[in-house]
């Protein structure tokens, strides 16, 4: 059966036998005055060199304030050029980094440092006291290190300028040994701690230079985090290729235009909730900007609508627009060559190739069965660059027994072995006895003119145990309600997909801070607005909003 497995070609580039941080400090040296990064938000450019000089500083600092390898330090930054310099600082001495989203709640801050347990804390200013409330309840005194102003440390008043630095190196690290530890993104469970190797980020890079055309460094850019793994994905790869990369928060789309204009951006890694802000914008605004530096952009983080890809080939003419699909635990999986015209026109809900190393396959989920081409079921992923285990969990039940991992994906791969996502496994629910996957209704939902966006779920019912039913945003002043929604959507998917349950019309659809839909959330809510007696009923009120 080993012909129904899929397999990438193998890797010609050898990965750098250091540490993440080594590799770095060390690179900073060859590519020296280059520009490393630019900030989005007050157009501050550091060079490699720089960016070398003030992680060194920042980590002998550190090491003042008793900071040790293996201790972990926890980040709460918006995304911005302060970032890389703390991680490196952290790296060089051998510590681990963690990460939240200043845009998470207390609680859910609570409970990342609940199972990291971090020595040190860099914050912004503006979320110290998100901070300091997270930590009520906790047996922890991290140090916390502010940027910007504080009576006790700042970021700053570790920039000093130490002797020591021009005799500093980093600590030497192996491929093995953890440089992360990020967490899943708790959208069907509670967030685990994931342990992201020296390996695991030295392979991003090494993946991109297998494509990439090393004579012309590009300009990238994204807004994420380090919360989020594609910002370090973006970075490994900026980095290898010598690249610049362009980094902001609270970028409105218009300045993104702006920026790709002023700084010639070549790739965009952008989350599929961001890509509805661009296609918001009107043709005549988005033609006002020169993109023709654009080459790509990578639509991240959670499987985008056809529809909407459309959308974004149209509006930017003269970027090849593709979804990306990787995933904390997997590493980055697809490739798309965009040379292949043909099958970058024809295969537009793909992610691409397999990346080299890496293995599929697609499992049948009621029978385990392995399955062939154009046959949905769940994906499975090896690859030498995946995460080494989970935090403080046992990690056996995340491979199966041929050491492949159940990342909780469905999709499948067609005779030409390109990769198509089509939502979670935790996302399906029965109708009757029929698997319903929600992507099937929401692909039909979102070419609707009348719709942004939209997600789809079943609601518990006493006899067929699901039926389906789905959340839909309108366009502003849209005079479509939810009854036409509905006969609109029925007519065009098969019987058992039919929405029975009816259409909700929302203001919004609740999501993460990474742009991926909480439908967990969502059906809690749900559940809590109405009992199961009269849950069908009250869904097909029409233009009700959330």
């Amino acid at each position: 059966m080993s012909d129904l497995i899929i397999r990438g070609p193998k890797r010609t580039i050898e990965t750098p036998s250091k540490g993440f941080g080594q590799y770095i400090f060390e690179r900073a040296d060859e590519l020296g005055d280059k520009i490393c990064q630019i900030d989005g938000n007050t157009d501050e450019i550091e060079t490699y060199a720089q960016v070398k000089s003030r992680s060194t500083k920042v980590a002998l600092g550190k090491q003042q304030l008793g900071f040790k390898p293996k201790e972990i330090a926890f980040l709460c930054c918006k995304s911005g050029i302060n970032n890389i310099t703390l991680v490196l600082a952290t790296l060089y001495l051998g510590g681990y980094v963690s990460s939240a989203n200043p845009k998470q709640s207390t609680s859910e801050i609570r409970y990342l440092m609940s199972l990291v347990k971090p020595k040190m804390n860099f914050v912004d200013q503006e979320s110290v006291e998100l901070i300091h409330h997270s930590l009520v309840g906790l047996d922890l005194t991290p140090c916390i290190i502010v940027i910007g102003n504080s009576d006790k440390y700042t970021l700053k008043s570790l920039e000093k300028i130490y002797d020591e630095e021009k005799f500093f190196r980093p600590v030497p690290q192996k491929l093995a040994d953890i440089a992360f530890i990020m967490f899943s993104s708790g959208t069907t469970s509670s967030p685990k701690g994931i342990y992201v190797t020296n390996k695991y980020l030295l392979d991003r890079g090494m993946m991109t230079l297998e494509n990439a055309d090393t004579s012309k460094p590009g300009v990238i850019m994204h807004f994420t985090s380090f919360y989020w793994i594609s910002a370090w994905f973006m970075t490994s790869a900026a980095i290898a290729t010598g690249s610049a990369k362009v980094v902001g928060s609270g970028i409105s789309a218009e300045k993104c235009l702006y920026l790709v204009e002023k700084y010639k951006v070549t790739f965009i890694s952008m989350s599929n909730s961001y890509t509805y802000e661009i296609t918001s914008l009107s043709k005549e605004l988005i033609e006002k900007y020169d993109t023709s530096s654009l080459l790509s952009i990578a639509v991240v983080g959670s499987p985008a609508h056809p529809a909407q890809i459309s959308k974004l080939r149209q509006l930017l003419p003269y970027t090849h627009v593709c979804m990306g699909y990787g995933s904390t635990e997997t590493n980055s999986i697809t490739y798309f060559d965009y040379t292949d015209q043909e099958a970058y026109k024809n295969k537009i809900q793909s992610s691409g190739t397999l990346r080299p190393g890496v293995e599929l396959k697609i499992i049948d989920l009621t029978t385990g069965h392995l399955l062939g081409h154009n046959q949905e079921g769940e994906i499975r992923i090896r690859s030498p660059s995946s995460m080494s285990g989970y935090h403080n969990l046992d990690t056996n039940a995340a491979f199966d027994e041929d050491g492949f991992l159940k990342i909780g994906d469905l999709g499948y791969y067609d005779q030409d072995h390109y990769v198509y996502v089509t939502g979670r496994v935790n996302d399906t629910f029965k109708y009757q006895t029929n698997q319903i996957i929600p992507s099937v209704i929401e692909n039909v939902i979102v070419p609707h003119p009348a719709v942004v966006e939209t997600v789809a779920f079943g609601v518990k019912h006493l006899v067929d145990n699901n039926h389906p039913g789905a959340l839909v945003v309108l366009q502003p002043m849209s005079e479509v309600d939810a009854k036409e929604l509905m006969v609109y959507t029925n007519e065009r998917v098969s019987n058992s997909h039919r929405l029975r349950a009816g259409i909700l019309v929302v203001n919004d659809i609740p999501k993460t801070p990474t742009g991926k839909i909480q439908r967990r959330t969502i059906k809690e809510m749900l559940n809590k607005m109405f009992s199961l007696q009269n849950f069908n009923t009250a869904f097909h009120s029409v233009n009700c909003k959330s």
